[in-house]
């Protein structure tokens, strides 16, 4: 009796992927390219994708061929389910006419690309359905509609571009040569780093890199925003760029005021009150052609989410080829939509993690406005350290997991409250690989974040040295912090030991890492340094290590009467972390009159003996 299916059947070619399997079994050796771009829910008929699966775990053991098939087939008892003997002897009379083929290789891309074409298009019937089955859920946000849409959609385009990010080596030196010998000069220039114009930063820091996520921080009021959008302005004036900036502070017509007193050097009451003279009028011309030939995208709705930035940035430079710089000010007005509820601290870090990878995405510099943590307030030197922001890597709580406060002293975990409030002396290596330790006096932050983390053990030998952290916390490795998530078994890791009371650093050879369990854990804080001691092991309690680079401003009580101007000021810029060069600091001049800042000249450094 015949069936007459009214439906149709999702969209697929079962004679593809038939022709495929075939090629496959009669010539193995073609496996490997075909692993590469086709992945085994490629295949819509059941019978098919578990022929597949078992032809990959054949050819991960170096035993792909039919006999070995077959034999595989029959033990798991399935070799019925697949058709039987039969069925795999006819995939393979189908393949026969393009085996003999000179043109197997075309043929062969010609098929994979029809198979991921109609598994592409399963997957957006997929979406579609699940969108649909959203739109029916009551009490949610439009906002997380938006976004889990765009994730499903943005899904589907990573299965598509996965084997696109693929590349050898030898097509890149071939690339690279091609580019030497033809002098490309258009890709070397779209390569450059973007220069602040501040000649004293840009000699520390070569420029703002593609793919980089910069911080720039600072107390209130130090002129956070100013710098930046001088910065911006000078960038967009020298380069001929657009820029895209995220205010979600200030309103759209306040930095324009900013933006227009920095770029005509007129004062910024001016403008906000609307009173520009005849012959201020010549500047303001200039930069509205400026402004004609390239443009600043400014953003200012409040309360945004970090989806809601990711999504108007990609939208807009799919539309605008020319932006080359994002701005966002300020990072802890960044919030986030999620039906759990989590620490603020791990919020920021999710969100420092995306705007990463946005900036990795787009292939362009990503500048955030941040402030500080009040732990500076406390202290009698103001200068920021770069602990002041603030990470959460985490000391699983354990009743026998201990830190050392002194040579002879140990403070339990459980009972930290009882000690936040003393002073007391906690072992650190003051940054620098030493031979013999210090010891300072220092307070425990007051506050102990609590959450649940996965923790993972640490075996430094087979029988000691044994410690558990979390993912995302750093041990001492040579001369740089290296995270738990990072380190790879026998590479050596620094740890304390103490002999004749002389206490000295050694290396030490990790023996193997284990996940042990999603436990309660502690994020300890110390005020002024970014390391402490733990069963021994130097470990890292710093700031969460997404940023590629970390400038704050700050600015010195001043003791020299000759230095201290009416309408400026001179800020320190402390380049407090640079993956891609060294770090130092410098020091800009700022007007108040304009909100601008500019670099000092030769002639005022030596005037009032500027550092």
């Amino acid at each position: 009796m015949n069936i007459l299916y009214k439906k149709t059947f999702l969209p697929n070619n079962y004679i593809a992927e038939e022709i495929l399997l075939g090629i496959i079994l009669i010539y193995p050796n073609i496996f490997s390219h075909v692993m590469s771009n086709i992945q085994k829910e490629y295949f819509f008929l059941e019978s098919n994708y578990i022929l597949y699966i078992n032809l990959e775990e054949l050819y991960q053991s170096n035993k792909l061929d039919i006999m070995n098939l077959l034999y595989k087939l029959e033990f798991q008892n399935i070799l019925n389910t697949v058709g039987g003997l039969k069925r795999i002897t006819n995939l393979m009379k189908q393949s026969q006419v393009f085996i003999f083929s000179t043109k197997l290789n075309f043929y062969l891309k010609e098929i994979i690309q029809i198979i991921k074409q109609y598994y592409i298009k399963r997957l957006i019937i997929q979406c579609g359905h699940n969108i649909i089955q959203l739109g029916y859920v009551n009490n949610i946000n439009n906002n997380y509609l938006y976004n889990k849409a765009y994730h499903y959609l943005n899904t589907i385009k990573d299965k598509e571009d996965s084997n696109n990010k693929i590349v050898n080596f030898k097509d890149l030196i071939i690339k690279k040569l091609l580019n030497i010998k033809n002098n490309n000069l258009k890709e070397i220039n779209q390569q450059k780093p973007l220069r602040s114009r501040f000649s004293d930063l840009d000699k520390i820091i070569s420029g703002f890199t593609n793919g980089d996520l910069i911080i720039i921080a600072g107390r209130p009021s130090i002129g956070k925003t100013s710098f930046v959008i001088s910065t911006a302005y000078q960038i967009f004036s020298y380069n001929k760029i657009s820029i895209l900036i995220f205010s979600l502070e200030m309103s759209s017509i306040q930095l324009l005021n900013k933006f227009m007193a920095i770029a005509s050097n007129i004062s910024i009451e001016k403008f906000i009150k609307n009173k520009i003279q005849h012959q201020e009028w010549t500047n303001i011309r200039q930069i509205c052609n400026q402004l004609f030939k390239n443009n600043i995208y400014i953003n200012d709705k409040q309360n945004v989410t970090i989806n809601y930035i990711e999504d108007i940035s990609k939208n807009l430079i799919k539309n605008t080829i020319n932006i080359k710089l994002i701005i966002i000010d300020y990072l802890q007005l960044i919030s986030l939509i999620t039906d759990k509820k989590h620490n603020r601290s791990q919020e920021l870090s999710y969100i420092t993690r995306k705007l990463k990878l946005l900036a990795q995405f787009l292939e362009l510099p990503v500048i955030v406005i941040s402030q500080l943590n009040r732990n500076i307030e406390s202290r009698n030197d103001k200068k920021p350290l770069l602990s002041d922001l603030k990470e959460s890597g985490c000391i699983e709580q354990q009743i026998n997991t201990k830190i050392s406060i002194s040579l002879h002293n140990d403070i339990n975990l459980i009972n930290i409250n009882n000690i936040c409030n003393n002073l007391i002396q906690i072992k650190n290596t003051d940054n620098k690989i030493t031979k013999f330790k210090k010891i300072f006096n220092l307070k425990i932050k007051q506050k102990i974040y609590i959450f649940q983390k996965y923790v993972f053990n640490c075996f430094i030998s087979k029988k000691q040295f044994k410690i558990l952290l979390t993912n995302n916390h750093k041990y001492l490795f040579q001369y740089k912090w290296q995270r738990t998530d990072k380190i790879s078994k026998f590479i050596t890791i620094n740890y304390i030991k103490q002999s004749n009371k002389k206490i000295q650093i050694y290396n030490k050879y990790i023996y193997n890492i284990t996940f042990i369990k999603y436990e309660k854990s502690y994020d300890l804080n110390t005020e002024q340094y970014f390391n402490l001691v733990c069963e021994d092991i130097i470990i890292h309690n710093s700031i969460e290590q997404d940023a590629d680079m970390v400038m704050m401003l700050y600015q010195q009580s001043i003791k020299n009467e000759n230095i201290i101007f009416k309408e400026e000021k001179i800020i320190d810029l402390i380049i407090c972390k640079n993956r891609n060069g060294p770090v130092g600091s410098c020091q800009i001049k700022f007007i108040n009159k304009t909100t601008k800042f500019k670099t000092i000249s030769k002639y005022e450094k030596q005037q009032n003996n500027f550092i």
